[in-house]
């Protein structure tokens, strides 16, 4: 899919991803993480003729997220300056083309342990804090630090500052995992240091209400997948399946054989339904996601939208079954307010995931007459656009199991 929307929206995980690593089935894969910043007090910050610049430093927390090689190794990044602006009410895909400058304002290399970082992640009480932190040229910082003015529209206004300030690009160069950072945490900021006399000083510019995105691109042309190389068209690899978040690959699912066996029996009742993925292939690099989910797919394999009447018209229809996720605002398989009816968990210790969409189906085959057959099969757990997990299963092992009572009504 040419869909998946990566720039950070309010009420979300707030992650940009960068690295890279080599995956055998997916080929080798990369992410760069690209952010704008603005001033944080541009009305009130007044930098005195008698102050020097001193340096600007780029920091960013990460947030523990990471998937490739495990262990400690050195991750080199360098940052480069955006030479395209970015419009706030856009949104950025993982496919977004955006032009960066040649030359690297700055380098860094930092020691970073999978295991580490995993442990981290799952401890939601922690309050570690590590950031990536790299100084960026001084004729770039010289540049921002003239440009600091109170009283010139052209930095208190965001929207000029940023036609002159189009944004950052971290970069992996030397690398072997991806890693998330989180532009919108206290702990993350461009910092522009001064000194006045014997007064050291700073000017703080943030990425929050700016656009941050990930762009993340994988080269399948010497693996299995390389003859998936077009949007929105089916692909058959053989004998498996995949499903990578980042890059965007789904597995499609058609329901046209369960509306052909619904088309035989009359005033069902389902009493459970099991949607079963077994033999995972499993990876003691490559995790699966911890959860996967299903969206709503037309015939022309676009996710549904709400564009049209009849849109409103099929999610109303679902009565509750369905609701609308953020990601591009698709139709997801979710009861609002409670666990995801569409949710397929992962089970390690079993290599499979496991679902029970059994008022979904339900739903389908009292809407039978209106066919739903095609639906995507995706990452939900992590986010697919803030992450890269991905999954390879045998194709004949993924099996939808239907219980149900038929009532006999007049005499059928």
């Amino acid at each position: 899919m040419d869909s998946l929307r990566t720039s950070n929206l309010s009420g979300e995980t707030s992650r940009v991803l960068t690295g890279s690593y080599v995956d055998p089935v997916f080929g080798p894969t990369q992410a760069q993480a690209i952010t704008q910043f603005r001033p944080v007090a541009p009305l009130s910050t007044r930098i005195l003729p008698s102050a020097v610049f001193d340096s600007v430093v780029l920091q960013m927390r990460f947030d523990f997220y990471t998937y490739g090689s495990i262990g400690q190794t050195t991750q080199t990044f360098d940052v480069y300056e955006l030479a395209e602006e970015l419009n706030l009410n856009d949104d950025y895909f993982f496919n977004s083309d955006i032009d960066i400058t040649n030359n690297s304002l700055g380098s860094e290399s930092v020691n970073i342990s999978y295991e580490y970082f995993q442990e981290e992640l799952e401890n939601t009480s922690t309050d570690s804090v590590v950031t990536l932190k790299i100084k960026l040229s001084d004729s770039f910082g010289q540049r921002l630090y003239d440009a600091v003015n109170p009283e010139d529209v052209n930095y208190t206004d965001f929207d000029l500052f940023k036609a002159a300030f189009k944004g950052l690009a971290i970069v992996p160069q030397q690398s072997d995992k991806i890693v998330g950072l989180n532009p919108n945490d206290l702990n993350s900021s461009l910092i522009l240091y001064y000194h006045d006399g014997s007064d050291l000083k700073t000017v703080i510019f943030s990425y929050s209400q700016a656009v941050s995105f990930s762009k993340i691109t994988s080269d399948r042309s010497s693996t299995e997948l390389a003859g998936l190389n077009q949007y929105h068209t089916d692909f058959d690899p053989g004998l498996k399946r995949y499903i990578q978040g980042g890059s965007s690959i789904i597995t499609k699912l058609d329901f046209s054989k369960f509306y052909e066996y619904m088309d035989t029996v009359k005033n069902i009742m389902v009493n459970s339904a099991e949607l079963d993925i077994t033999d995972v292939e499993t990876s003691t690099v490559f995790k699966a996601p911890k959860g996967l989910s299903l969206s709503m797919l037309q015939s022309d394999n676009r996710f549904s939208t709400f564009k049209t009447n009849q849109d409103t018209v099929d999610f109303i229809s679902f009565n509750g079954t369905l609701t609308v996720g953020d990601q591009s605002k698709f139709f997801v398989a979710e009861t609002p307010g409670q666990s995801p009816i569409m949710t397929f968990g992962y089970s390690s210790s079993k290599n499979a995931y496991v679902g029970l969409p059994t008022l979904f189906v339900q739903k389908l085959f009292d809407l039978k007459s209106k066919r739903y057959p095609y639906w995507a099969l995706r990452p939900l757990n992590p986010q697919p656009g803030k992450s890269v997990d991905r999954v390879v299963f045998p194709k004949d092992k993924i099996k939808l199991k239907i219980y149900y009572t038929r009532a006999l009504i007049n005499n059928e």
